[in-house]
């Protein structure tokens, strides 16, 4: 089944009213666990448009049909944005990981470690009864197609590597292990995330 993918940002200043796309957003469910918002819904519906209009990142819908009608299966969001260690954390790493680091990043003026890159900022699937319905994507494909605009960014902007933050949950770690990244051992972002990096160059 083809999917299509439209950007936030491009939808914005399509002349369709704000409210609209609004309500185009709010069909996005994560899964449940219990009573808790999932990071990936609350985004959705309640920071990407700011995020767009601020320059903050770019989201990308994806659409599949069901029905004769649109929906959305999934979303991903995409920020042009350097992975920075800062000088007291970096300190903490063995020396082969610093090696290792350095041979893609650098020293700032501040001793901090920073790598140009991109974040892939969210990466979700909607599991609303009508996008289950589709059976038209899955987070393997979803990552696959958030890569592909990376690399069209990179082609014009540069940059080394491809990272991301998740929590630290074994299956979720062990997907992204399976798609090439790689953890950044003994470190925890501000949020208390994990990150995992991929050197363009490298992807899969």
């Amino acid at each position: 089944m083809a999917l299509e993918i439209v950007q936030l940002y491009d939808m914005l200043r399509s002349g369709r009213r704000e409210e609209e796309i609004k309500q185009i957003l709010l069909s996005f469910c994560s899964l449940r666990n219990g009573d808790q918002i999932h990071d990936v819904e609350d985004f959705l519906h309640n920071k990407a448009i700011e995020f767009e209009k601020n320059d903050i990142a770019r989201t990308y819908l994806v659409f599949s049909s069901y029905k004769g009608y649109p929906v959305l299966v999934g979303y991903y969001s995409l920020s042009n944005k350097p992975l920075i260690i800062s000088k007291r954390n970096f300190s903490k790493f063995s020396t082969s990981l610093k090696k290792r680091l350095l041979g893609f990043g650098h020293k700032t003026e501040r001793e901090n470690y920073e790598i140009k890159g991109y974040l892939l900022g969210q990466l979700g699937k909607n599991y609303s009864e009508d996008a289950i319905a589709t059976r038209a994507v899955s987070g393997r494909d979803l990552l696959a197609l958030a890569t592909e605009s990376m690399l069209q960014i990179h082609k014009l902007a540069g940059g080394r590597i491809f990272y991301l933050e998740c929590e630290d949950i074994e299956k979720l770690k062990q997907f992204y292990h399976g798609e090439g990244f790689r953890e950044i051992e003994d470190y925890k972002s501000e949020n208390g995330y994990c990150i995992f990096i991929r050197r363009i160059h490298d992807k899969k």
